[in-house]
C-alpha cells in the first residue's frame, strides 16, 4: 500500500486541471440540443445549438458530436455524419456513458447505409481516439486495478464463507484503505473519471461502487465528488450512479434513476421530479435517456 501511495505521489505532478468553466451548466446548455433532436425532431434547430455551445465554450465533447452526427443522418447528410462521427472519436469526451441507453444515438445506428469511404472515416476516429488518452492514463488505471485486485481478492475470500470474522474483518480493513486511497487520490489530482482516462472511466467504479455502504464516506465525499462534476472530472452519469446505488444500498428512494438492470415504477409526480434531479446535475431527462421496461 505504501508504494502504491508514493506511485499516485509521482503521478500528481504530471496532471493538469480540468477545463475551467462549470461543466454542469455546459451540460445543461448543449442537453437543449438532445432535447431538440430526440424529442421534437428539429434537427436544424439542434445543429445550430450545438454550434451556439461551441462558440460560446470553445469546444465540444465527444459525445454531442455523437449528437451532432444524428442530427445530419436525420438530415439525410452522410457524409456530414460521418464526418462528426469521426470527430466524436477524435476528441476527449466527459460523459459518454450516458448516450448508452439513447438506442438513436448508437454508432451502429448512425452507421447504417454509410458508404466505404464514410466507414473509412469512422474507422480513423477509433484510430484518433488511442492518440488523445491522457499523458500517464495507463499508470494511473494500473494503480486502480491494483485496488481492484485486493478489493477482490479480500472480497472473494469472505464470499466463500460469509460468517468467518476474519475473513470479514479483512475485508472491512480492505474496503477503508481503498476508501483512504480514492479519497487521497481524488484530491491530490481529481477523480480519475472519463477525462483522465478516456473511455478507460469506468475502472474505477469498483472501487466506488464498495464506498456506498460507509455513510460517513458517502456525506463527506458526495460535496466533494458533486464538486468534481462542476470542474470536468468526474461524469455527471458516474455521480449520478453512485448517488443512486448508495440509495440502493440503504434501500431508500432512487435520485436519478440509473440502476437500469433493477426495475421500477414511477408515478408522474416522481418522474418529474428524478428528471428534475437529472437536469441539476446535467443529466438529459429520464425520458430520453434510459430504456423502456
Amino acid at each position: 500500500m505504501k508504494r502504491l501511495t508514493t506511485f499516485l505521489f509521482v503521478l500528481c505532478i504530471s496532471f493538469v486541471q480540468a477545463q475551467s468553466f462549470d461543466h454542469i451548466v455546459y451540460k445543461q446548455e448543449v442537453n437543449q440540443a438532445y432535447m431538440l433532436a430526440v424529442k421534437d425532431a428539429k434537427y436544424t434547430e439542434s445543429l445550430q445549438k450545438l454550434e451556439a455551445v461551441k462558440k460560446k465554450y470553445g469546444m465540444l465533447y465527444g459525445e454531442d458530436y455523437r449528437l451532432q452526427s444524428y442530427c445530419y443522418k436525420k438530415l439525410g447528410n452522410d457524409s456530414l455524419a460521418a464526418i462528426s462521427l469521426k470527430t466524436c472519436w477524435s476528441v476527449p469526451s466527459f460523459d459518454m456513458r450516458t448516450l448508452w441507453y439513447v438506442e438513436e444515438l448508437q454508432p451502429d445506428k448512425l452507421m447504417e447505409g454509410f458508404n466505404e469511404y464514410e466507414n473509412q472515416l469512422v474507422n480513423e476516429g477509433f484510430e484518433n481516439s488511442a492518440k488523445i488518452r491522457p499523458k500517464n492514463a495507463d499508470s494511473l488505471i494500473a494503480v486502480i486495478d491494483s485496488l481492484t485486485y485486493w478489493d477482490k481478492f479480500y472480497r472473494n475470500q469472505w464470499h466463500t464463507n460469509p460468517d468467518n470474522k476474519q475473513f470479514q474483518d479483512q475485508l472491512d480493513l480492505m474496503n477503508r484503505v481503498n476508501e483512504k486511497l480514492l479519497e487521497d487520490m481524488v484530491r491530490r489530482i481529481g477523480f480519475p473519471g472519463e477525462k483522465r482516462l478516456q473511455l478507460g472511466e469506468f475502472c474505477i467504479w469498483y472501487v466506488l461502487v464498495h464506498s456506498v455502504g460507509n455513510e460517513e464516506f458517502y456525506q463527506r465525499m458526495k460535496p466533494v465528488f458533486l464538486n468534481e462534476v462542476k470542474i470536468g472530472n468526474m461524469s455527471p452519469w458516474m455521480y449520478a450512479r453512485w448517488v443512486d446505488q448508495h440509495q440502493f444500498y440503504y434501500k431508500l428512494p432512487s435520485i436519478y434513476q440509473t440502476l437500469t438492470d433493477h426495475p421500477f415504477m414511477n408515478t408522474e409526480k416522481e418522474r418529474k421530479q428524478i428528471s428534475k434531479n437529472r437536469r441539476e446535475i446535467g443529466l438529459v431527462d429520464l425520458d430520453f435517456s434510459l430504456p423502456k421496461f
